[in-house]
């Protein structure tokens, strides 16, 4: 017996090295051979049924996705038609298709142009029901919704611009959280909220639902459709498929009406392959649908010869980010499964507590205290920069709005400097830069206090719940940069409330230098 699984493993490590050299020898990407690590090769040869990949931040998920559907298309002769690629969004979608339009087998290009194998869930929908549908624009949803508020709570007409933009956030994550849960039956949605003890939560959950009730029927009266409703219409019109391989890319972020689609897909193909590639780490998405859910437990909605593969490299930070990043997450979530550094760059990570810098008096205007906050902030972002000449720098911070202005107008007031970009975290998901900066990383304000006050709990959400996906988020953070981290803060100081809000204290010292 042992011999055999000894004779098994030996075997197997043969063919992934035979695969490791037959990309190098005939496919190229842009004119360089198509190198793959051993786990990324075993991926590409795996024929399971329903296939889960793990893939943690900088692991080349999307460069494991592009080789297996270049291997089907090449080595196993599967047709690109029958092959279909879920995307997240347009950009990913995009991403995907470029890369393989740039890949060569034996000198010549795989395709003639940019292939459309990738799609996201919405386009895949709107294509299949073109003919029957027509989409409201964004601009046309976002105005519908804000004058159906107005209407139903009675909106001063000089409520401020920002007060407006957060009624409308509200309004709009309420709706789409719905129409991704309880599109099949609102009734059930109702009984939730019916459920709940009188009081405020409730009360602002029965306005949210007569803005989405109302919002759906200006939607019907018009002869419109949103995004998610295509979905919800597609999952029962599909009624034959040519696809041998269904891919489906972040699948961390995966919702119940996506699950519902591809159950009705692969109904439609009960032969199909399934390869669902993800990273349960960086699940940040609830707030627009997603749930880890179907991430965790893979096995129970795909239990057909069901496997679980990881790419455990991570190719883009050096080797302190990767081990403070894998510190974290084991310490926070208790998840021990982390990433392997896979490059020998110098990295550092630095903590910098910005009250430390002195500002002479007296400050020009605005308010004494913001005003001072933002000047130790510039000060010492301008001094990273400083330090780090010739380098691309991202600056981060958890909202578009910094305790003392905007993020977007605090970045313009460093000046025009070559390689330097910033954004939220949400949307700093899977870029990188050389240095990275993280504005405000205070206990009490990244993560905050839950402010929710229990409002999305009919959609599975808890303190639990919340704080583990700030937890993923913080991950995202420290895993964008390739050699330095910057962590600022106003004050080590932390008071007995947000004790259980200091990420910092789930860091490890032994990879920490102060910055001041």
């Amino acid at each position: 017996m042992l011999a055999k699984k000894i004779e098994f493993w030996y075997i197997e490590k043969m063919n992934v090295k035979t695969l490791q050299a037959w990309f190098k020898q005939h496919i190229k990407d842009q004119g360089r051979p198509y190198t793959l690590d051993k786990d990324q090769a075993k991926i590409v040869l795996d024929c399971h049924k329903n296939t889960l990949v793990t893939a943690r931040a900088g692991s080349g998920k999307t460069r494991t996705v592009v080789a297996k559907v270049v291997y089907l298309i090449t080595h196993e002769k599967i047709p690109p038609k029958n092959i279909i690629i879920f995307a997240f969004n347009r950009k990913a979608k995009t991403e995907v298709n470029e890369r393989l339009a740039q890949i060569t087998f034996d000198g010549r290009p795989l395709f003639p142009g940019i292939p459309e194998l990738a799609t996201t869930f919405h386009a895949f929908a709107f294509r299949l029901l073109e003919s029957e549908n027509n989409l409201v624009s964004e601009e046309v949803s976002d105005a519908k919704i804000l004058r159906i508020l107005e209407h139903i709570i009675g909106v001063p007409r000089k409520t401020s611009p920002e007060r407006l933009l957060k009624l409308l956030t509200v309004a709009k994550q309420f709706i789409a959280r719905a129409e991704q849960q309880f599109f099949d039956d609102y009734s059930v949605l109702s009984a939730k909220i019916g459920a709940l003890q009188p009081g405020k939560t409730r009360a602002t959950l029965e306005i949210l639902e007569k803005v989405m009730i109302s919002y759906h029927e200006y939607l019907t009266a018009e002869g419109l459709i949103n995004f998610n409703q295509l979905v919800a219409r597609a999952c029962g019109e599909i009624r034959a498929a040519p696809y041998e391989y269904i891919f489906i890319d972040e699948y961390q972020d995966f919702s119940l009406l996506f699950l519902t689609l591809v159950k009705a897909l692969r109904a439609a193909c009960p032969s199909a392959r399934l390869l669902a590639v993800g990273d349960d780490w960086q699940a940040i998405n609830r707030f627009a649908g997603g749930n880890v859910e179907y991430f965790l437990n893979f096995k129970k909605y795909f239990p057909e010869d069901c496997a679980r593969l990881f790419i455990p490299t991570n190719y883009r930070s050096g080797k302190k980010i990767v081990k403070n990043a894998n510190y974290f997450m084991s310490a926070a979530i208790s998840d021990f499964n982390g990433c392997k550094a896979g490059n020998k760059l110098k990295s550092a990570i630095f903590l910098g507590d910005v009250s430390k810098i002195q500002i002479p008096l007296p400050l020009r205007r605005g308010k004494k205290k913001e005003r001072l906050i933002f000047e130790q902030y510039r000060r010492a972002v301008s001094l990273i920069i400083e330090k780090n000449p010739g380098k691309s720098v991202k600056i981060l911070s958890r909202n578009n709005e910094l305790s003392f202005m905007g993020l977007s107008e605090f970045c313009e007031s460093l000046g025009k400097v070559p390689g330097l970009s910033f954004s939220t975290i949400h949307k700093s998901k899977g870029l990188e830069a050389d240095v990275v900066i993280l504005l405000e990383i205070d206990a009490g304000k990244f993560p905050g206090p839950d402010k929710s006050e229990g409002l999305y709990e009919i959609f599975g959400d808890n303190e639990r719940t919340l704080l583990e996906d700030e937890h993923r988020l913080f991950y995202v953070a420290l895993t964008r940069p390739k050699e330095k981290l910057y962590i600022l803060m106003k004050s080590t100081y932390i008071d007995k409330k947000a004790r259980k809000y200091n990420f910092l204290s789930y860091l490890s010292e032994d990879f920490l230098d102060p910055l001041f």
